[in-house]
């Protein structure tokens, strides 16, 4: 649900105070403001609506503008149909206040110069199940617009600010942070829906057909055979904090006060303990399955990444093996990418879904579904990777 601005009810002292800390004073007044709603698809039931909240404020003799993100978060009722459904467990790996916590803790006012998160004016709650964060307006490159190079940059930045986790940060200890992302990934999914892959005439669609091999049901099927043999290999890895949803729509670039160039990181309500390697599946994978690069530069991106966040461990001080890091990164590739082929197979059966999939992303649906199997079909390649790297690990 998203309030429509006739309902958005702001309280002027709040917004006096947000306003205040924007601009550094401790007497600016308001003048006049307005507010707009952020066209926003909204997956995760966590996310109530995003506006962008703007205006002019008097200081002394100055006439300043501002603008500040508003994000809502709420606690639903929970929707069958949804795997997103919030929760009010903080052990749970969708809870509903996790990320106004992460930005009041101060845990994120300790992150490396590259890799920083928006500033946090203040945390609100406007009533007993909805809570909004007044959060900074960043003024930079959205990631849904960056050239190859720039991800690899972006991964340098995030290896090095995980690397000095790993090496001379202990790890927050809070007990809202999210745990063992991977394997509750992996335990939501449907493997009736993995199993119909096996039988030719369930997917005989023409967009399937002429994408898939043959063998496509055995190559899916024994990925799922070696879930745990993979996720357990996979804790062994060095541990670190995570942020579990770095995509292009979650990034931003920016220079910095002394002209350098800066990674910002919104959305932090997955944010927890993950290892090495992990954060940069989606983005890689999800760039591709979420249409913002084209399928044919997968290979070249991934390289990118890879290079980039292995130098950033480097800089940080981790002299690991290389090959332990690779590993986390093909096998979890393999089973967040390689197993969605089951959601893939209904989302194609379900033909009144497919005109709501070409509003949201613009493309026609064939466009939406080969940009899928591309990231699938990666997915499937990885695990035969994982597997060879498991014998050396």
């Amino acid at each position: 649900m998203i309030l429509p601005a006739a309902h958005l009810l702001i309280d002027e002292v709040t917004l006096t105070t947000v306003v205040r800390r924007i601009l550094d004073s401790k007497t600016a007044t308001l003048s006049q403001w307005h507010a707009d709603a952020i066209a926003h698809h909204i997956i995760n039931n966590v996310t109530a609506g995003l506006w962008r909240i703007a205006g002019i404020a008097n200081n002394g003799s100055e006439q300043l503008s501002w603008s500040v993100i508003l994000k809502i978060l709420h606690l639903q009722p929970k929707n069958v149909g949804s795997i997103f459904n919030s929760s009010q467990d903080p052990t749970h790996w969708n809870y509903w206040q996790r990320e106004a916590l992460i930005y009041t803790s101060g845990i994120l006012d300790n992150l490396s110069g590259d890799l920083v998160a928006p500033r946090c004016f203040t945390v609100t709650q406007p009533s007993a199940n909805i809570l909004w964060l007044w959060l900074e307006d960043i003024q930079g490159s959205p990631g849904t617009t960056w050239d190859l190079e720039r991800f690899g940059v972006a991964a340098r930045h995030l290896g090095y600010l995980q690397g000095s986790y790993v090496m001379a940060r202990s790890l927050p200890s809070e007990s809202w942070l999210s745990r063992d992302w991977h394997r509750v990934w992996v335990s939501n999914i449907d493997n009736t829906a993995l199993e119909a892959w096996r039988e030719p005439t369930a997917w005989q669609h023409p967009l399937l057909k002429e994408i898939f091999s043959p063998n496509i049901g055995d190559r899916v099927m024994n990925l799922w055979s070696d879930r745990h043999t993979f996720l357990d290999a996979v804790d062994k890895a060095p541990h670190t904090l995570c942020h579990f949803d770095i995509t292009p729509n979650n990034l931003f670039s920016r220079r910095n006060a002394y002209g350098d160039d800066q990674t910002v990181l919104i959305d932090w309500s997955f944010v927890g303990y993950g290892v090495l390697g992990e954060d940069i599946i989606n983005l890689v994978l999800d760039s591709v399955f979420l249409l913002f690069v084209n399928g044919s530069s997968l290979i070249p991106l991934e390289k990118l990444v890879l290079e980039g966040y292995l130098a950033g461990l480097r800089s940080a001080g981790w002299n690991g093996d290389e090959c332990v890091v690779r590993f986390t990164y093909t096998a979890l590739a393999a089973l967040h990418f390689g197993l969605i082929v089951g959601r893939l197979l209904k989302i194609v059966q379900n033909e009144s879904r497919h005109s709501w999939l070409e509003q949201r992303f613009g493309r026609t649906f064939d466009d939406i579904i080969a940009a899928r199997a591309i990231a699938i079909t990666h997915g499937l390649e990885l695990a035969d990777e994982a597997r060879l790297l498991l014998r050396f690990l």
